[in-house]
């Protein structure tokens, strides 16, 4: 009888885990904290400044197992209390603005290196670590490099440490379908770098939190990465950027090179100075100067003031290392099922228009 009224408790039941997520305020780390709140686990949520970055967080899980803390990435006694009661620790920092405080190495590799050393010290059981699927340390990209050597010092201070590497990822809140669909909306045109032609397996932010969920509930997991977490299908970027204008109906908007990839046409010792080599630097380093407190130009896509984070880099699976089928996620979310239903907000008429017949009739 006892088992028949039994219901699962979701939420209100208890997982039996601790587990702090460090950048759990970040567009990743909200998702990977819904999906532990959810069944029951009880989360730390470390904020830097101000605790009501983490209001929107308590919601995630029943009376009092959203436990905001907070924390300095520089100071390690501040690390050492959010972990040392945790038995997994997973960290999703990877910050892709500069500010004052912190440049590309000192959000990707200070703070990682910081964090895996104290878990290491207080006898954290385990760690994950989220990196970048195009991490390399001679990728010309600086915040690539910082996420490969972020993973190294990692690996240096916790051995064991699984590491989680997505590409780039899509969702309502990303920072690459909606800021495509801006420049479409507001200005009329989307800007490129180059020839474009670099394959990308945009992944879906939900799929890389169900596979941190996997890893963190499955112990034995962790020795079996790292984990290279595609979507499954490969485009262009060109082809992804085509896609947002399609699906915001913005066929009267321009997709224009603004520093095209000569290299085909020029001798290879001249390569270097293709238009978009030395274009692309003088275009970051105007995107560095500008504040990102201030109203103004954004970055074009992806990571600001690092055009080669995205433009000529590619974003796909490599075959060495483990993928989400070896956690027994099939059929992940593909970006051209998904994404119009968010795009729908730079449509012309608004997100009650639909597009479908190419008349912009209301739903």
């Amino acid at each position: 009888m006892s088992n028949l009224a039994h219901i699962p408790g979701g939420r209100s039941s208890v997982s039996g885990l601790t587990v702090t997520v460090i950048g759990a305020t970040g567009m990743l780390g909200r998702y990977v904290v819904n999906k532990l709140g959810r069944v029951g686990t009880q989360v730390v949520t470390p904020y830097r400044t101000n605790i009501d970055e983490t209001r929107h967080l308590k919601l995630m899980g029943d009376l009092g197992m959203i436990i905001p803390m907070d924390f300095h990435a520089r100071k390690l006694d501040t690390i050492a209390k959010i972990v040392e009661r945790s038995d997994v620790v997973i960290n999703c920092l990877g910050k892709q603005e500069l500010t004052m405080n912190y440049n590309f190495y000192g959000a990707n590799v200070e703070a990682s290196a910081n964090i895996a050393k104290v878990c290491k010290d207080v006898g954290v059981p385990r760690f994950i670590h989220v990196s970048a699927l195009a991490a390399d340390p001679y990728s010309k990209s600086e915040w690539l490099r910082c996420k490969a050597e972020g993973e190294a010092k990692v690996l240096e201070h916790y051995p064991e440490a699984a590491i989680v590497r997505p590409s780039i990822m899509f969702g309502e809140e990303d920072k690459f379908l909606n800021l495509i669909g801006k420049w479409f909306k507001i200005m009329g045109v989307c800007p490129l770098v180059g020839s474009c032609t670099n394959k990308i397996a945009p992944v879906y932010v939900d799929d890389v939190a169900e596979a941190i969920r996997q890893i963190t509930f499955h112990p034995s997991l962790d020795a079996k990465g790292p984990y290279e977490l595609a979507g499954p299908e490969n485009y262009t970027l060109r082809d992804v950027v085509e896609f947002v204008r399609t699906s915001t109906d913005r066929t009267e908007a321009t997709i224009r090179t603004i520093l095209p990839d000569l290299t085909n046409y020029m001798p290879e010792s001249m390569a270097e100075y293709s238009p978009h080599g030395p274009g692309g630097k003088v275009a970051d380093f105007f995107y560095r100067a500008w504040p990102q407190a201030l109203p103004g130009a954004p970055a074009m896509l992806g990571v600001r003031g690092d055009v080669n984070m995205l433009f000529g880099t590619d974003w796909v699976e490599t075959g060495k290392n483990k993928t989400f089928a070896d956690l027994g996620m099939e059929g992940t979310v593909n970006m051209k099922e998904f994404a119009p239903e968010y795009l729908r907000h730079y449509r012309k008429g608004g997100h009650f228009m639909d597009s479908h017949d190419g008349k912009g009739t209301l739903t």
